[in-house]
């Protein structure tokens, strides 16, 4: 019955498909080949679902930028290209999605009034009196003019050319991308690598799930965004999130490197708002970084704001970087130097954070990646480490550096009853990478008001 629910959020055109997937795998005991949930501390479920790796289907193309989408899920999920300069990018980005982008943003200032209070207890006291007395709009200007010296101006370039396709302020625009700033999510991150994943292809696996408030309005416009950018020294490199956001939460990039994040709500020093959101540097490191070292240097060198934990993949070498990022210092770790504890043993290959506060007295996670040690893969990952955890509520994304592969999913949108299916109880989307980064540009369009 739970896998006809989640069949049923799917597409018409998949629904039957999964659902007589979903009869094979009862019928042949898929289910029974895995202990009980509550032997590893675990409340979750395998994911059996299909894993789709249809090709996305072109939607639109505009002078810098094609659209295309993977449908298989409901909402489908857009895959916009955006080519050029940064105002370039930003102009396609707005014109292709401009009716999305406007809902989202239509509905976005609503959920942070409604949402403050959930988040303002890890924010500074002094922000947290100004959201108290003037509202998060307020919060969020004051954040811009303590950041706005610290962002680089293609950020800049690029909201003002979707402000311009949008129609609608430059401010508006940057007030919406600056919200990470203020509200951080509680979530999982995982490298895995050599001996943890041994006999399969030489690489490294790495997980982002994000968990955070699945009852607002972002679920219902999710993109894949691929940028291809001619600005000197880039890489081609693609953010997983929502219409209208240019900061990267989660991203892979054709260098190859990856980036993740979660809160780190331990931290108890100092947390000023004048400095280089982590959010723009997580792009940067996409955008210009070709290995963790130029990413670690990057991070060393910013004038850093939150307290996060962030983590670093590179495909180059096969490695990948627990970071506590913090205005005061900055701790690299990974499998050799985590800080362990009964929970926690240190694991050669493997480097993993869960969703709780840290150091985690939750066992689930830690006893199935005990469990599938030497194993892991991405279907792995899928369908015995985030489901059954229950992580990743809102998003994941699962980067396979060897294939450049990614897999991608999303909760549902909220139900006529309230209801959401996680994102780590739905089906998963594959995309090549690969050929993504390699999508050519748009020749011979003309050109189109937004």
């Amino acid at each position: 019955s739970y896998g006809k629910k989640c069949c049923l959020s799917l597409s018409p055109t998949m629904r039957t498909t999964c659902l007589i997937f979903c009869v094979i795998l009862a019928v042949q005991g898929a289910f029974a080949a895995w202990p009980p949930s509550d032997s590893l501390g675990c409340s979750g479920t395998s994911n059996q679902l299909p894993i789709w790796d249809n090709d996305p289907k072109f939607v639109l193309e505009v002078p810098n930028g094609k659209l295309f989408e993977v449908n298989s899920v409901t909402p489908s999920i857009y895959i916009a290209h955006v080519y050029g300069t940064p105002y370039e990018m930003g102009y396609a980005h707005g014109q292709m999605l401009k009716t999305p982008i406007l809902a989202l943003f239509g509905q976005v200032d609503y959920y942070f009034q409604r949402e403050a209070e959930k988040y303002v207890k890890q924010l500074p006291s002094w922000l947290a009196e100004v959201i108290s007395q003037l509202g998060v709009d307020a919060a969020l200007d004051l954040t811009y003019t303590l950041t706005r010296d610290f962002i680089p101006q293609h950020f800049k370039d690029e909201a003002q050319g979707m402000a311009d396709a949008l129609g609608i302020d430059y401010l508006q625009v940057i007030r919406i991308n600056l919200f990470p700033e203020l509200i951080q999510a509680a979530c999982s991150m995982m490298g895995a690598w050599g001996p943890a994943i041994s006999g399969t292809n030489g690489t490294l696996y790495q997980l982002r799930a994000l968990d955070w408030d699945t009852h607002g309005p972002f679920q219902d416009f999710p993109l894949l965004l691929v940028y291809h950018p001619t600005q000197p020294g880039s890489n081609a490199f693609a953010i997983w999130g929502w219409g209208g956001f240019i900061g990267a939460l989660s991203g892979m990039s054709q260098a190859p490197v990856g980036v993740c994040e979660k809160v780190w709500l331990a931290y108890n020093g100092t947390r000023p708002r004048d400095g280089y959101p982590w959010h723009f540097l997580m792009r940067d490191i996409l955008q210009f970084s070709g290995d963790i070292t130029d990413a670690m240097n990057r991070i060393i060198n910013a004038q850093r704001t939150c307290s996060i934990f962030m983590g670093l993949g590179d495909g180059v070498n096969n490695q990948f970087r627990v970071v506590e990022y913090s205005h005061d210092y900055v701790n690299f770790f990974d499998d050799r130097n985590y800080p362990a504890y009964p929970n926690h043993p240190l694991m050669p290959g493997l480097v993993w954070v869960d969703k709780h506060v840290q150091p985690s007295q939750d066992p689930c996670m830690t006893n199935l990646l005990k469990q599938n040690y030497g194993r892991i893969t991405p279907e792995v990952i899928i369908r015995q480490i985030v489901s059954r955890f229950q992580t990743g509520n809102m998003h994941i994304a699962i980067y396979d550096y060897a294939e450049m592969d990614i897999y991608l999913s999303i909760c549902s949108p909220v139900s006529l009853t309230n209801e959401v299916v996680n994102a780590y109880d739905r089906p998963f989307a594959k995309l090549s990478m690969t050929q993504l980064f390699a999508e050519p540009r748009p020749v011979n369009v003309p050109p189109t008001k937004a």
